[in-house]
């Protein structure tokens, strides 16, 4: 299409600025951005100094400011209006930035975890080195141990809690059994939890938290449904003995493969990590 001497036409103008011809449409249609010249045959054409407007345009725009405020400003035009609005937007995302990199440390601890579940690996007891780690918990009630649907809720009330007070960890389920329940042969799980990063030391006390010790953890996998879990812990038990070592602490379940990548309970990879001792 031949150009005009006195502006660019809608599709020289959008190619300029980077959007679709159909884009710069809509805006004039709804009066966000208009041409603001008419050349001699009759064209209404975008004059070059519209260009910096429509980037502000679209700054504003792409930080998720709603048209008609974008709108109304550009009817507006003002210095102090402008300013304000700009910290405002900035704030915004700032906010959103944090939001995303936390979501994108839990999205990609699950992905790690996940994938260490998916590999092939021994399906013997074994020991093993663990650094210390941090998780935040809730107590499980006895009530609900044996109602799957109730268990749900309560991790799903659990997540949430952790959410709201800004607890960054990942998406895996994890459960706790106290030393003095793994001694007397009883594997019911008494916390629901889940780690958690970049958390402030100080904050890492309290009711709503345990430490997992740095030390020597007897490890295994178990395959399968939950209801199968106990036989999985006796065998983890018996090795323990059989190496001469003794319980030091508790058993940290952690669901490598679960409700989010397994649609039968078959499936189910959980991995059983106990604290021991000489």
């Amino acid at each position: 299409m031949k150009s005009v001497p006195e502006g660019l036409l809608a599709g020289e103008f959008a190619d300029l600025c980077g959007v679709s011809k159909d884009t710069l449409l809509y805006y004039d249609k709804i009066g966000l951005f208009s041409p603001e010249l008419v050349a001699e045959n009759g064209y209404r054409v975008y004059s070059l100094d519209q260009v910096h407007t429509f980037d502000l345009l679209l700054i504003l725009r792409d930080s998720h400011l709603p048209l008609k405020q974008i709108k109304k400003y550009l009817q507006s035009r003002n210095s102090q209006e402008m300013l304000d609005l700009l910290k405002k937007q900035a704030d915004s995302l700032k906010q959103e930035m944090l939001e995303l990199e936390r979501l994108y440390k839990r999205l990609e601890l699950t992905a790690s975890k996940m994938e260490w579940g998916m590999q092939p690996v021994q399906k013997t007891p074994y020991i093993q080195q663990r650094d210390e780690k941090i998780y935040v918990i809730v107590p499980i009630r006895p009530e609900i141990l044996n109602n799957r649907k109730q268990r749900m809720l309560a991790v799903r009330e659990f997540l949430h809690a952790c959410q709201m007070k800004g607890l960054q960890g990942d998406y895996l389920r994890c459960s706790i059994i106290s030393r003095q329940r793994l001694l007397n042969g009883c594997y019911d799980k008494e916390f629901f939890c889940t780690s958690i990063i970049d958390y402030p030391d100080s904050e890492k006390t309290g009711a709503m938290f345990i430490k997992r010790p740095k030390g020597t953890y007897a490890v295994i996998r178990h395959y399968g449904s939950y209801q199968e879990i106990s036989g999985t812990y006796e065998r983890l038990m018996d090795f323990i003995r059989e190496q001469g070592l003794t319980v030091r602490g508790n058993a940290y379940e952690t669901e490598l493969m679960g409700y989010i990548g397994a649609q039968d309970a078959a499936d189910y990879v959980v991995e059983i990590a106990i604290e021991v001792g000489e």
